[in-house]
């Protein structure tokens, strides 16, 4: 079975500039997933940028978290796109990103610090559109 592709399965991979960042997101993400019945696949790359990108490169079938505020989010986000356009991505990031989040072409923004609350709508945002995906093709 392939663990990308399974239907009770999610592979959610997070960027996070601190190692604190991501280790506040992963029990809330394993949160808003399991409570949606399934059961995640978390994998974390702490200011590791360079690796995340060789890990996401290509695969549609993720959800990319990135962690990163202030006036670098959007060129990395820009980043990310390059490497993998067709995948669900949120960005948690400050305020002032916000209106540009949606020209970065991610799926769902949300604001740092995260919540449980925030990160389950973007969890949504990301099925949904993933649905509208599948029926357009």
């Amino acid at each position: 079975m392939n663990l990308f592709t399974s239907q009770n399965m999610v592979r959610v991979v997070i960027y996070a500039v601190s190692e604190q960042d991501a280790r506040a997101l992963e029990p809330m993400l394993r949160q808003a997933i399991q409570s949606r019945r399934q059961w995640p696949l978390i994998q974390s790359f702490p200011g590791d940028f360079s690796g995340f990108l060789r890990y996401v490169e290509g695969n549609p079938y993720l959800i990319m978290l990135a962690a990163v505020p202030g006036p670098s989010g959007a060129r990395l986000v820009r980043q990310i796109r390059a490497v993998n356009p067709d995948a669900r991505l949120i960005w948690l990031s400050d305020r002032e990103n916000a209106l540009g989040a949606f020209g970065e072409h991610v799926t769902a923004f949300g604001q740092l610090p995260a919540d449980g609350d925030m990160l389950e709508q973007a969890l949504d945002a990301c099925n949904v559109r993933r649905r509208a995906a599948g029926s357009q093709g």
